[in-house]
């Protein structure tokens, strides 16, 4: 990223735009109550990785209808738990023909939740860490591709319509108590996805009040294959058998297919209150049309927040939960096990949770507590307690070997430093 935006100033393309350089930063902290890892990297140890980064930003005014936008980051993988990575998140031109139309091509910030365009620059909202319960519906926030919004002035009412389509490559992360040898080994487990996707969100903006609705599709192909549909039940006994979850294991076989194809429907408001007051609540619906492997998930998160000179104290409630079908289907193959003296009972109780697992269930709930401190117009501190329940299962959860990431109780501490320059 530092190459590139060296190389756009010295280029000859320098001559002829206007060139601006910004740049933001979080170092974030957070620490549970818990021995076991949350959120991929949260324990009692204490992390940076969460919430962590750095990032700059790079915009060339060619001329008033033509722009160019590049931002990269610096942060944790998003396909290793141990490795910081540099990522080209924004690279796109942007032609805008009429003040009320804009038109982009490269690569895209997703218009999917109210935070979404800007969850990498942590000054520009207030929460200390946005609910995870809402902001994991996808595992990418980025596209390549194109995108239009068009903009209806109606008084004091601004109609904004937004869409796009492209293609984007993302990791889904999975947790596996217990393997599939060789193709699942136990602990975390990344699949590589290609997203062809595509988008429109509305929007209306009435003095301080924003609401917006939007239905994305994807279609998600997983580098590894075709993925299966659902897992059957083979019997072995009457009232006794296993789920085949691998094609090695006897059994009907499995129904595969080539394309995960994925729903989205997101609902968004921040309402002005009284007494500065702002009440900002999200819902999102995910749905996969043609297979269990992949959550059946609706997510939301309601917040109060109070505007108090440069201090902001919230406080949210945020839950996920998969469908009733999808987490009885993972919880039916969670608690599943064979008596010792079948043969091969040790790999087919494995595969069993492992099957679970690769289900990725939710089931649980939050409650936050936090404030934000502008130490400047450039600069905030925030604090935050967070109250996690876990309810059936919840694949937030890192649950040691033998144990169930159902039924916990979680607290996270977490204290962030947030930079613009």
């Amino acid at each position: 990223m530092i190459g590139l935006i060296i190389w756009l100033t010295l280029s000859p393309i320098s001559v002829f735009a206007e060139i601006t350089v910004s740049g933001f930063g979080t170092l974030g902290g957070a620490v549970s109550d818990q021995d076991f890892i949350y959120q991929r990297y949260i324990d009692g140890g204490g992390t940076l990785n969460p919430d962590s980064l750095i990032g700059l930003q790079l915009d060339a005014n060619l001329s008033d209808a033509w722009r160019v936008t590049l931002q990269g980051t610096f942060a944790p993988a998003t396909d290793d738990e141990n490795v910081w990575k540099p990522t080209l998140t924004w690279a796109f031109l942007s032609w805008r023909p009429s003040n009320d139309l804009l038109l982009r091509a490269g690569k895209l910030r997703l218009p999917l939740l109210l935070y979404s365009a800007n969850s990498d620059v942590g000054i520009t909202f207030d929460f200390a860490r946005l609910p995870t319960e809402v902001y994991s519906l996808l595992p990418t926030t980025d596209v390549t591709g194109l995108s239009f919004s068009k903009t209806w002035l109606d008084g004091d009412r601004e109609w904004t319509l937004e869409g796009y389509l492209g293609r984007a490559n993302t990791e889904w992360r999975y947790y596996l108590h217990e393997g599939i040898e060789p193709d699942f080994p136990a602990g975390s487990l990344f699949l590589g996805f290609e997203m062809d996707m595509v988008g429109l969100v509305a929007s209306l903006r009435n003095g301080e009040n924003l609401y917006r609705i939007g239905l994305h599709r994807a279609d998600a192909t997983a580098d590894y294959g075709p993925l299966p549909q659902t897992f059957h039940f083979v019997s072995i006994l009457p009232g006794m058998g296993y789920y085949q979850v691998a094609d090695g294991m006897p059994g009907p076989g499995l129904p595969k297919v080539d394309t995960l194809e994925i729903y989205v429907a997101t609902l968004g408001a921040e309402i002005a209150l009284p007494r500065n007051f702002r009440l900002v609540g999200e819902y999102g619906r995910r749905r996969i049309s043609n297979a269990t492997m992949g959550p059946d998930t609706s997510a939301a998160y309601l917040a109060l927040l109070k505007d108090a000179g440069r201090w902001t104290p919230y406080v949210y409630w945020a839950y996920i939960r998969s469908s009733q079908d999808a987490l009885n289907l993972a919880e039916a193959l969670n608690d599943n096990r064979v008596p010792d003296s079948i043969p091969g009972a040790a790999a087919i109780n494995a595969s069993q949770r492992a099957g679970s697992d690769l289900l990725s269930p939710f089931d649980q709930q939050s409650l936050a507590v936090g404030t934000s401190f502008n130490l400047s117009p450039t600069s905030k501190i925030k604090v935050e307690w967070n109250h996690t329940r876990t309810g059936r299962l919840s694949s937030f959860v890192d649950a040691p070997t033998g144990e169930d990431s159902g039924g916990r109780q979680i607290n996270v501490f977490s204290l962030s430093y947030n930079l613009a320059f």
